[in-house]
């Protein structure tokens, strides 16, 4: 996908650019499939932030910071670096991130209320803000109690990479979220290493006057019905002619529609969606440093059934709450042994079976921790299908396995092991 730079004022100060361009180099590697912004100088009611990477992750703030060495400071109180040539002392840093944090939220809740209604608003609490050092750098445990504050860390590019592998904003920023972000917050997009803009797509001046081709082709139109009206009032027996020939031109349309209708109208998921929707999430597994799930027929089986009980119920749960009906219930018809542990994730959106549906189900369980843990699971084949708005994730285990807790059930996603 690759990374794109927009700013709210120009970088002045080499070491904020160099430190940038070694963020740049660092993530590059790790989201080459992955589209990230990165926004520098970003104005904000306080000040600027430094950086700020946009990822499907969410957003984090980076406060850059020219210094190496052991890193003292806790929430309360001046701050210190300890390099080779003694102490420096700095201002209270925990506060600055934390400052920082609310503009930027403050900033973005307009944004999110108007262009990104899917998210709650609660998850913007969510947002990290973390203090960027020199590489070698240390941040000694015991200091703030990073438990507790789960935005806040002290990173360099050593552990850069690390943090952002565990990103929990409760929600996934898709590529229009981030084009919505900068273009609320009217960031300028530019070329990072010449610092020059970036183009936008010149406006053609205006011409004489021309006819475009959708005038010309209504225009054919027009002509050709008016010279059919013709043609039936005026010859004798054109009326015939012509509708035996529409006729004709009927059924085959007709016929067109009956065997293709299926894929321009489509209420589930057919095996080769839910191939697709594996390869996308062993693209994840394999990033994470996991072995890929092979689809399975009989996962899918199982998937389409429980998606299409959830659809003609209406119901988003992992047990039927009027038949009793779950994924353990149904694992026998299918072919999967009673010794086998079948593991279900259930998605639903209330806008009914939409292209890539199934792809929005693993972004969404990927979200929350939960349910990206279930997807995690060393399962020896599985399976993703979808019916109207309701998707259902089948994953194989080939041991019996009874002690997986649930996940915290989340607006639009439920899991469950059977």
């Amino acid at each position: 996908m690759g990374i794109r730079f927009f700013r709210g004022d120009k970088i002045r100060y080499e070491h904020e650019y160099r430190q940038i361009k070694e963020i740049v180099r660092i993530i590059s590697r790790e989201f080459q499939k992955e589209p990230v912004y990165v926004l520098t100088n970003v104005l904000v009611a306080n000040g600027q932030l430094d950086c700020v990477l946009l990822t499907r992750g969410g957003p984090v703030i980076l406060e850059l910071k020219a210094f190496s060495g052991e890193v003292h400071g806790i929430e309360n109180g001046g701050w210190e670096v300890i390099t080779g040539d003694g102490p420096i002392q700095l201002p209270n840093l925990f506060l600055q991130a934390k400052n920082q944090r609310q503009d930027f939220i403050d900033r973005l809740i307009p944004i999110y209320r108007e262009k990104l209604t899917h998210i709650r608003e609660n998850n913007l609490r969510k947002m990290s803000s973390w203090l960027y050092f020199c590489k070698g750098s240390t941040y000694p445990d015991g200091q703030v109690d990073l438990r507790r504050v789960k935005w806040f860390r002290v990173v360099t590019a050593d552990t850069l990479l690390e943090k952002m592998r565990f990103l929990d904003s409760g929600y996934t920023l898709r590529l229009q979220d981030m084009e919505a972000i900068v273009e609320g917050l009217r960031l300028e997009e530019y070329q990072f290493e010449s610092g020059r803009p970036v183009a936008p797509r010149p406006v053609r001046g205006a011409k004489g006057f021309r006819l475009g081709k959708g005038a010309v082709a209504a225009l054919a139109i027009i002509v050709l019905v008016i010279g059919i009206l013709a043609l039936v009032i005026l010859v004798p027996g054109a009326r015939v002619a012509i509708m035996g020939t529409f006729s004709g031109v009927g059924a085959v349309f007709s016929g067109l529609v009956t065997e293709r209708g299926g894929d321009l109208i489509k209420s589930n998921s057919g095996p080769a969606d839910a191939q697709d929707a594996m390869v996308y999430l062993n693209r994840i597994r394999i990033a994470e440093g996991l072995t890929p799930v092979p689809h399975d027929d009989r996962a899918f089986g199982v998937a389409l059934s429980r998606s299409a009980d959830m659809a003609a119920f209406r119901y988003l749960d992992y047990t039927n709450p009027e038949t009793g009906s779950s994924a353990r219930t149904l694992k026998a018809e299918f072919g999967i042994p009673e010794n086998r542990t079948v593991v279900e994730t259930a998605y639903g959106q209330w806008n009914g079976y939409t292209y890539g549906i199934e792809q929005h189900a693993v972004d969404a369980w990927m979200s929350d921790e939960g349910n990206r843990n279930r997807l995690f699971a060393p399962y020896s084949g599985g399976s993703i299908a979808c019916t109207q708005g309701y998707c259902s994730f089948i994953g194989i285990l080939d041991i019996p396995v009874t002690d997986i807790a649930p996940a915290p059930v989340e607006e639009n996603a439920t899991v469950q092991e059977s």
